[in-house]
């Protein structure tokens, strides 16, 4: 009877496993990533995402012209691609307003190297954007 307990436990800890391994990088869209917007990714971007538990939030481009991020909603409808739309808020080098949509899909989402593309609507200009988790 007791080999039978140990093996139950055991085989509780080995499917536990897998499941702590994919926990320690926390939430998917957490960390920097980094890459451009525009036909050829000219215009270059950092986001510097973070996850309270409950709300994604972070910036566009850290630094004397860095973009807020505002609101953050995610369709988690398919597991293996997250559809994904912010909107941040900062001002350009004269002070003017500056809002950004991102909407997008992020890919990879089991992997640590993770693949955020989509659109980037900036004022009247709307481009694709491509950054890769660092």
């Amino acid at each position: 009877m007791r080999t039978g307990f140990l093996c139950v436990v055991g085989l509780a800890l080995a499917l536990m496993l897998p499941a702590t391994a994919s926990a320690q990088f926390g939430h998917p869209l957490r960390g920097q990533w980094s890459g451009g917007w525009g036909k050829t990714q000219e215009n270059r971007l950092l986001l510097d995402l973070d996850w309270d538990g409950k709300q994604v939030s972070g910036l566009v481009n850290p630094g004397q012209n860095q973009l807020t991020i505002t609101k953050t909603d995610i369709d988690f409808s398919n597991p293996e691609a997250w559809k994904v739309k912010m909107t941040a808020e900062g001002k350009d080098a004269a002070g003017k307003p500056v809002n950004v949509t991102i909407d997008g899909t992020l890919e990879n989402i089991g992997v640590y190297y993770k693949v955020f593309r989509g659109t980037w609507t900036q004022g009247t200009q709307k481009a694709p954007f491509l950054v890769t988790r660092n």
